[in-house]
């Protein structure tokens, strides 16, 4: 085996020949090893991945916004694997800033997309939800809303207020995992996505329904378009509650239309107390009325 010969001449040589691979395994200079290796459609992709575990921190950083430069739509996708292979090594957020120099939503995605479920860090989910917006892939975007216990719940619900997506399901999981409901009824209401307020209680909550209703009321929403979205929700939500929401607002006369009918149902289902508080509730308004 040769060991003491030019290798620097025997690269030069190789890469003359596009052999690409020996010539990378020859250079030292990262000079000479970002002009060989921005042509990686002359290298096996499992060879690139590996051989950048053998680069600096400092050198693969310049490799890969080499190969971004020279071809971004070619090199995105090895840039990708090797970024998600070695984000430990090189800091994940310098790989961020880099794909968000290049404006490359979609890199970040696929980078972010393979160590999103694996990673604790906060800035981690907030940039990967951030960057399926930014490409169109909502359904990503309510699963991490969903499911992720890392990311900053205001941060994420200021952005997806600002990002006025199409399908604002991904802020209604947020604001009722997290308690933003007031938010959610004013901004839904006031930027007229009111169909969302009833796919919120009808679909996703019914038993926020008490706390929209509060949030209606305060907008100053009228009381017929109140009054129709208490009449079509069937699931489970505190009566208490409820009324608690309308009386502290001097509005009790607008349950009137529910009161009358709940007590058309059949009642065998009902607790007693609730009962009670209904023939409670309705004497007060005939009260009150009078």
């Amino acid at each position: 085996m040769f060991t003491h010969y030019d290798r620097a001449h025997i690269a030069q040589l190789c890469e003359q020949a596009q052999l690409l691979q020996r010539a990378l395994e020859h250079y030292t200079d990262i000079f000479d090893i970002k002009r060989a290796i921005v042509h990686t459609h002359l290298l096996k992709p499992e060879w690139l991945v590996e051989y950048f575990g053998s680069l600096s921190v400092d050198d693969s950083l310049e490799c890969l916004k080499a190969m971004l430069t020279a071809n971004l739509r070619q090199n995105l996708q090895i840039c990708v694997q090797i970024a998600g292979k070695y984000h430990e090594q090189l800091g994940t957020t310098k790989l961020i800033e880099l794909f968000e120099s290049f404006k490359s939503f979609e890199g970040l995605f696929y980078f972010l997309g393979s160590i999103v479920n694996f990673s604790q860090e906060s800035e981690v989910h907030f940039r990967y939800i951030q960057a399926a917006c930014k490409t169109g892939q909502i359904k990503e975007v309510e699963r991490i809303c969903r499911e992720s216990s890392c990311y900053d719940p205001e941060r994420v619900k200021n952005f997806l207020k600002e990002a006025k997506l199409a399908d604002q399901l991904p802020l209604i999981i947020v604001c009722d995992r997290f308690n933003f409901v007031h938010d959610l009824v004013m901004y839904l209401y006031k930027n007229n996505l009111q169909k969302y307020i009833e796919i919120y209680v009808q679909k996703v909550n019914p038993s926020r329904l008490p706390a929209v209703v509060g949030g209606l009321l305060d907008v100053d929403c009228a009381e017929d378009i109140v009054k129709n979205l208490i009449l079509t929700v069937r699931g489970q939500f505190s009566t208490d509650e409820l009324v608690e929401e309308v009386e502290k607002r001097n509005r009790l006369k607008l349950l009137m239309p529910w009161l009358e009918v709940e007590f058309t149902r059949e009642l065998t289902n009902l607790l007693l107390t609730t009962l009670l508080l209904r023939f409670t509730l309705i004497a007060t308004i005939i009260l009150r009325g009078s």
